[in-house]
């Protein structure tokens, strides 16, 4: 039968399958990504593991198993993205305690006891139990062959409530004393490490232990529960050594202890970080310093970054940058000064890399999937449809070229002056130099790094090629 479409009929149907054309372009869910492109992964292989901060809908497969409880897949190609330039993880939200916390149990149980001797081991055994969008994520993880980044375990916000505080688990419930909310405390993280260690041993290789406990201008966050409850910022080091104290109980001692926070560039906020981690690092608890880098095209500066990063080495042995994205501040976006911004910190990662044993940049992380699916909307490496940005191949091209470039240093100490004609090693000479001054030089959104090693690795290699032997 020949379908026979009217003029009218036409432009009804092109129209609607003009529609549905936009809409599986639009939803950023079909959309299959490039993959004939260098994968991070790859790519920074001998610096630090490329990882990303999400939840499992957005990565899943549909030929996972499913595991009781969790979300539907939102992005069904997510997960290919994911898993062709990442060897990292940090769940979104799903670990935080709001999510982890059985609170209708331990109410039920609390008010099921029978004495208060009873009552009293109830209040400080809260129940744990992982919800079934972080079981599918930690799975997916380890079939992936990824290293997991745990986030997090105490945290001012996404606790929850205040009936945590409180006894019977109930927001009517009197305030814990500190004495209680620390043995609660301390039963709490060992309930959430004795899970990780009997589902996924040895998967985890860091954990954000402590987030966001200290205010942009140095202070502690004393609006926090957590502080009102133990009336000052104690419960950070507690959180710290009940951490180590389980990690080594249960043998997962590859996991790392992390405080993680946000606007790290800031003097004020830096100083506050590192008051707050000197005692716990000195005390043998904590391992690393979390950066989270939700930055701007504008913010930070090389210098600012390196400063925050001098004044943590010393209280860490190792760092990563946890939730990467950069915003545009400029209307439209310019996405040239993206890209510039990006390749400007991956510069400064690359110098303090740890891998290379330049540094202790050991993880860098990206927020979210891309710029749908991320806490800050166009400010990621990935456009909605999941294909590479300007910003991704800026990093790309700043590695490559900083690798040669470093390669090339290695290689020219094998040459002998005696063995060229003046004139042709004075051109070596002078763009060895220049190399080497561009290598040592911090850069911006207005001065690129990419294009800039881009250019000095060309003239390296051109004045080397041009060595003429006598």
């Amino acid at each position: 039968m020949i379908f026979m479409l009217s003029k009218l009929n036409k432009k009804i149907f092109l129209s609607f399958t003009f529609a549905c054309f936009l809409f599986v372009i639009g939803s950023g869910q079909t959309i299959t990504p490039e993959t004939k492109i260098p994968a991070l992964k790859d790519v920074f292989k001998n610096d630090f593991t490329i990882g990303c901060l999400l939840s499992y809908a957005h990565i899943g497969f549909e030929s996972d198993p499913a595991v009781p409880g969790q979300s539907e897949i939102a992005v069904p190609t997510g997960g290919k993205l994911i898993q062709y330039h990442m060897n990292s993880m940090s769940p979104g939200n799903w670990m935080k305690s709001a999510y982890i916390v059985d609170m209708e149990s331990s109410v039920m149980e609390y008010e099921a006891a029978d004495s208060q001797k009873e009552k009293d081991y109830i209040n400080e055994h809260p129940k744990v139990k992982f919800n079934g969008n972080i079981i599918a994520q930690l799975n997916w993880a380890a079939r992936q062959g990824f290293t997991f980044r745990g986030h997090t375990l105490v945290w001012h916000n996404q606790t929850p409530g205040t009936a945590f505080f409180r006894s019977g688990y109930t927001k009517d419930g009197a305030r814990l004393s500190k004495k209680q909310m620390t043995k609660r405390l301390e039963n709490y993280i060992k309930e959430v490490i004795r899970i990780i260690h009997e589902g996924w041993p040895g998967l985890l290789t860091a954990m954000d232990v402590v987030n966001e406990a200290v205010n942009e201008n140095g202070t502690d966050r004393t609006g926090s529960q957590w502080y009102q409850t133990f009336g000052d910022n104690s419960y950070v080091m507690k959180s710290f050594e009940f951490a180590r104290k389980y990690t080594e109980e249960y043998g997962e001692t590859q996991m790392k202890l992390y405080y993680n926070d946000y606007g790290t560039h800031v003097p004020a906020k830096a100083d506050g970080i590192a008051r707050l981690c000197k005692p716990i690092f000195k005390a043998g608890y904590l391992d690393g310093i979390g950066m989270q880098q939700h930055d701007s095209t504008s913010a930070p500066t090389a210098s600012q970054w390196i400063d925050s990063y001098n004044k943590f080495d010393a209280i860490c042995t190792e760092m990563s940058v946890t939730e990467l994205d950069i915003s545009p501040v400029e209307s439209p976006p310019i996405s040239g000064l993206q890209a510039n911004q990006y390749a400007m910190l991956f510069k400064c990662y690359l110098d303090r890399s740890s891998f290379s044993g330049r540094g202790k940049i050991i993880n860098v992380s990206k927020d979210g999937l891309n710029d749908k699916w991320a806490f800050r909307k166009n400010a990621s490496l990935w456009d909605e449809e999941n294909q590479p940005k300007p910003a991704f191949f800026a990093i790309v091209k700043l590695a490559e070229n900083y690798h040669a470039i470093d390669s090339l240093f290695t290689d020219t100490t094998t040459l002998d002056e005696k063995n060229y004609t003046r004139e042709s090693w004075q051109k070596f000479t002078t763009a060895l130099a220049s190399a080497k001054e561009a290598m040592e030089k911090n850069y911006s959104q207005y001065f690129p790094a990419t294009d800039i090693l881009s250019k000095e690795k060309a003239n390296l290699e051109a004045a080397i090629d041009n060595l003429v032997e006598k």
